[in-house]
């Protein structure tokens, strides 16, 4: 089962994960929280509402189906055929348990419907986008089962095309740390991007009700940074055992760091746009948030250099230096004196901690 899983719903997601982060990025970038409980209400008690939800819904379980098909035409996935060995009521059974994974996004969504649906007092209609879910689980599942019984007979290598597109990729060590993002380690950049946008838009949220200074979207957004941890680390993981000779080219220390602020000022950007989105904060503010964010998370990278991977006590240290640094806000001390204090010692430890071979 966890196989099956891992090699379904799992490898779905992670060859999607660019799509998805273009997806988070369109819906929490553009729309703020009243479009969002407006485009709710209306599903819930326009008269075509649920019609209309019905159909955007069917629309991603057919691309599930789609994606799902094609992806058991490879090879490497020759084993799934064997599924239909396991009696029906337990191939059922797992093969649902793999729709309703592949239908997470369309589940979440629900929850918040079932939240507005309290909040607003109109609950009962909520009960027929309830159905809508075995019916779409049932679908993906039933798909599922027609490829198991009609094993793959060949395996398309090329596709023909009338028009093909010649492209270059650029010789740019950032575009190809960024590749290998998207290609190999989608799930861990979309779930770190996705937490990082949700504590966002908390913080916003909540600066939004009271008169509050610059400490605590501060506060807020160093959390929401440091929940890119986990793309951090993998950036290291490149750079450490894919681009192993890196540290051995001849260029200097200041274009190595260069280097490592490049791609992580690209990694933070998203949530930082986020915060121009409702005007609560000025630009120069944004800015400052957003040279703090790159100077923790430019540390933060270094720090993996110094335990060469992520030690069993990282998250308690982690944990205590976001501590240290609330209360250093709290104190009042300027973001861009704390911001310089980190690169100014991200800089001075950089040889010590990245040791050169």
């Amino acid at each position: 089962m966890k196989a099956l899983v891992l090699s379904t719903v799992s490898e779905f997601f992670r060859i999607r994960a660019g799509l998805f982060l273009v997806l988070i990025g369109i819906v929490f970038g553009f729309l703020s929280g009243a479009e969002h409980h407006a485009f709710a209400v209306f599903f819930l008690t326009a008269s075509f509402g649920k019609l209309y939800l019905f159909l955007i819904w069917l629309f991603y379980a057919l691309f599930c189906v789609q994606s799902l098909l094609q992806q058991l035409q490879q090879p490497e996935y020759g084993f799934i055929y064997l599924t239909r060995l396991w009696p029906a009521p337990v191939r059922i059974y797992r093969l649902l348990i793999v729709a309703l994974g592949l239908l997470q996004p369309i589940l979440y969504y629900g929850i918040y419907l079932t939240v507005i649906a309290v909040q607003d007092k109109i609950l009962p209609n909520i009960w027929p986008v309830l159905l809508f879910y075995p019916v779409l689980a049932l679908l993906v599942a039933a798909s599922l089962e027609w490829k198991i019984r009609r094993p793959a007979a060949f395996i398309k290598r090329k596709s023909k095309s009338i028009i093909k597109l010649r492209f270059k990729r650029p010789v740019s060590l950032t575009y190809w740390k960024l590749e290998w993002l998207l290609r190999e380690k989608g799930i861990t950049l979309l779930i770190g991007k996705a937490g990082s946008v949700l504590v966002t838009l908390g913080t916003l949220l909540y600066f939004s009700t009271g008169d509050y200074d610059l400490r605590l979207p501060a506060i807020g957004m160093s959390f929401a940074y440091l929940l890119n941890t986990g793309i951090s680390y993998e950036i290291y993981r490149w750079e450490s055992e894919i681009w192993m000779w890196g540290r051995t080219l001849p260029a200097s220390v200041f274009r190595q760091i260069g280097q490592i602020v490049k791609i992580h000022a690209m990694i933070i950007l998203p949530e930082t746009l986020i915060l121009l989105r409702d005007g609560l904060l000025t630009f120069s503010q944004t800015v400052q948030l957003y040279i703090l964010g790159l100077s923790l998370t430019f540390l933060l990278h270094l720090f993996f250099y110094k335990k060469e991977g992520i030690p069993e006590d990282s998250a308690q240290t982690v944990f205590l230096g976001f501590i240290l640094l609330t209360f250093l806000i709290l104190y009042k001390i300027p973001v861009l004196l704390i911001a310089g204090m980190l690169f100014l010692f991200s800089i001075l430890v950089y040889p010590k901690w990245c040791k050169m071979h």
